[in-house]
């Protein structure tokens, strides 16, 4: 005991340092003990430089330095010690962390203060150093008066909280200047460019800026896309193509749920605004350009053509549409709707005079990438062959869950469940990649299936298979446990009942 009390103070303040960093790595996860080599380096330059201290005469000036190092290790091992506790994950769960340019302004203070404290300890006042010289404070001074302006800034920015770490920011008017904070600190701030590219700007710079945060005070941001339709097509009617078509995009908020506004009256057209929101503003040129695929795809379908600011009158109109290559496919002659129908397995075998007056009422359709053809639970008595392209018949379970039935590849049949029995779809058919559609009206098809029972007993077994997929998917259709062959004649059945046979 007595050899203990004897012991160098090094001795005590190492053995201090030790129980310290043993202390916070027992209470630290293990992921975050790495932060402590900082301390522990520190620690062990201060048992270093105390023992140094020997080894030269007292009267030296050697061992004023030694001592100084020695103390000023010893106060930043300390102050680095608590910043590694304070930002640990389990502090932050019960206290909310300080930003980073505060924590790192305060940890220099306290740094500077370990530093005028290890002075004082050599027996150098402090006051001495900075009153010897007024010129030299002049001239400090005046160095760091931008550093200042930039520290102060970066403070006034983090405490009205006008900015955070994770904001997407436009800071300029460049159009480039806009990209996501990924850091502040006390001089400057950090931004990630979509573009991938870091731009550093200075608090000070920013400070006297305009900058508009699409972050705050919530993450949902509005986005308008326009577009100009003609004068002949009624904002009602631009709002149901318009609108069913946004259903389903990648991003979109569904509330406030997306609209169509009136714009401006322009030579050639009437500029409709639509208006969305999103909530990865930073996702915003990949949303917006999947909203304008839409809106084209969407477009082309009704026939609504896109007028070009041209004053020939020839030049507007189908022109336009096969500038954009969208109406191409819906002006197919009638014998090529009905050749292309006589591919389908379905239709094999069926008069070509009979497909040639189905082509009269046949409609070519062009579906978008995850654009949904149609929806389970809508009315529709429309039958639709795949043309080109891949779909997915997805159905919805109880919980409202999507459940993948199948892919469907050109030349499926779909649609049949609602065209044959009269009711709503049972199934939802969504477009895997660009989808030309042929859709086919029922009262085209009445005479046809009168007359062509070959062509009923088809439709009606891709209808057998289809909610033989639908029972084994969800275990609810109710004729489970009928073969196919029983399932195909009571299908068939009310079939014949629908069509008053």
């Amino acid at each position: 005991m007595q050899a203990l009390l004897n012991a160098p103070p090094a001795v005590y303040g190492l053995a201090i340092g030790a129980l310290g960093v043993l202390t916070l790595a027992l209470f630290l996860p293990a992921r975050e003990r790495r932060f402590l080599r900082g301390p522990l380096v520190m620690f062990l330059v201060y048992g270093a430089a105390r023992q140094s201290v020997e080894l030269f005469p007292p009267s030296d000036f050697v061992p004023k330095v030694l001592r100084f190092i020695g103390a000023f290790a010893w106060c930043a091992a300390f102050i680095r010690g608590l910043f590694v506790l304070f930002s640990s994950e389990r502090i932050t769960r019960l206290v909310r962390p300080w930003p980073k340019i505060v924590r790192d302004i305060v940890q220099g203070v306290l740094y500077v203060g370990a530093g005028l404290v290890s002075l004082r300890a050599v027996g150098v006042e402090p006051g001495s150093l900075l009153t010897t010289s007024a010129l030299l404070t002049a001239v400090v001074g005046l160095s760091l008066q931008e550093t200042l302006g930039n520290l102060f800034a970066g403070l006034a920015l983090g405490s009205q909280q006008t900015i955070a770490v994770g904001d997407w920011v436009r800071f300029g008017d460049a159009p480039d200047a806009f990209g996501e904070i990924t850091e502040i600190n006390w001089r400057a701030t950090h931004f990630l460019t979509v573009g991938r590219v870091q731009v550093v700007v200075p608090n000070g710079v920013l400070a006297r800026s305009t900058v508009t945060n699409y972050s705050r005070p919530t993450h949902l941001a509005g986005i308008r896309t326009e577009v100009v339709l003609p004068y002949s097509i009624t904002p009602e009617r631009v709002r149901a193509v318009v609108l069913p078509a946004l259903r389903g995009v990648d991003g979109l908020a569904l509330e406030p749920p997306p609209s169509v506004l009136v714009g401006a009256f322009n030579d050639y057209g009437v500029a409709y605004s639509v208006r969305y929101f999103v909530t990865e503003y930073g996702r915003r040129d990949s949303i917006e350009s999947a909203v304008r695929q839409r809106l084209l795809y969407a477009l082309g379908r009704a026939n609504i053509e896109i007028p070009f600011p041209f004053h020939q009158v020839d030049l507007v109109g189908p022109a336009a549409a096969k500038l954009a290559g969208l109406s191409a496919p819906a002006a197919h002659a009638v014998a090529d709707v009905a050749a292309r129908l006589a591919r389908s397995e379905v239709f094999r075998g069926v008069d070509r005079a009979a497909l040639a007056r189905l082509g009269e009422s046949a409609h070519v359709m062009l579906y978008s990438p995850g654009e949904i053809v149609i929806r389970q639970g809508d009315p529709g008595s429309e039958l639709y062959v795949l043309e080109r392209g891949q779909a997915e018949l997805v159905v919805g379970n109880e919980q409202g869950m999507p459940v993948r039935l199948e892919v469907l590849d050109p030349g499926a049949v779909f649609g049949e469940a609602a065209f044959l029995t009269g009711g709503r779809r049972m199934a939802t058919i969504v477009a895997l990649s660009e989808c030309e559609v042929l859709s086919v009206p029922k009262n085209a098809f009445h005479d046809l299936l009168e007359k062509n029972h070959a062509l009923s007993e088809r439709l009606t077994n891709v209808l057998a298979t289809r909610m033989d997929l639908l029972s084994q998917a969800l275990n609810k259709a109710a004729e489970a446990g009928l073969d196919e062959d029983r399932r195909s004649d009571m299908l068939f059945e009310r079939i014949r009942q629908f069509f008053g046979q």
